[in-house]
């Protein structure tokens, strides 16, 4: 399936019982010769959080989130992933299944 992985940037993701998960926040990718192939897709709120974890004025907020348990990243394998209807990503699993990411 070839997509544009830009426009999937933002979108809310469902899980396999229809509860949210998050939304993608970025992408982990392999390159190939002539197309780069997603290999996991980063979600949850903490997803921009973290990427902006470098700056000074966020890092406060991130161990904020981490010690009320409101830290919620996850990192999802592509075949995970159920884009057949790309506006409505969804899981293939359960969010219970799911372990976040430190």
């Amino acid at each position: 399936m070839e997509l544009n992985a830009e426009l999937l940037i933002g979108t809310k993701v469902v899980d396999s019982a229809g509860e949210s998960v998050g939304r993608i926040e970025e992408f982990r990718v392999e390159r190939e010769e002539k197309a780069c192939l997603v290999n996991t897709y980063v979600i949850g709120v903490s997803g921009l959080v973290d990427r902006l974890s470098a700056w000074t004025l966020v890092r406060p907020i991130n161990k904020f989130l981490h010690s009320h348990k409101l830290y919620s990243l996850y990192e999802i394998p592509w075949q995970d992933m159920d884009l057949t209807d790309p506006r409505h990503p969804k899981l293939r699993k359960a969010r219970r299944d799911l372990r976040p990411v430190n």
